[in-house]
């Protein structure tokens, strides 16, 4: 997928978000919630938290390994704000959790899909 893809059209109004919000992984995504202000983080949920459940509905339409690049775009912009969203929701003083855990304990070194196939 390349960096270029736009929002489909109905969800351009979001576009301003993603080049910094919609990160590709789990470790991007916990990476950009400790690197950012309570501030940035409440302007990102007040923009996508009234356009979740649309935008769930508009990615329902799709497999997951076929989606075109701009649907992609949006599922990772929605996985960031699923994953970045509590802070928000119980009322944190700071996204600054680097001192509680390092990254590295997040790292998944394997997956396999139960059951297994």
């Amino acid at each position: 997928m390349t960096g270029k893809a736009t929002l489909p059209v109905q969800f351009r109004d979001l576009e301003p978000f993603v080049a910094e919000w919609a990160q590709p992984n789990e470790r991007e995504r916990l990476a950009k919630l400790i690197r950012v202000s309570l501030v940035e983080l409440k302007s990102f949920y007040d923009a996508v938290y009234p356009r979740a459940e649309e935008i769930k509905t508009y990615l329902s339409e799709f497999k997951l390994d076929s989606m075109p690049d701009d649907a992609q775009k949006l599922l990772d912009l929605l996985l960031t704000f699923v994953e970045t969203a509590h802070p928000i929701e119980l009322k944190w003083t700071t996204t600054d959790i680097d001192d509680a855990f390092s990254l590295e304990r997040m790292q998944i070194d394997s997956f396999k899909p139960y059951p297994p196939a």
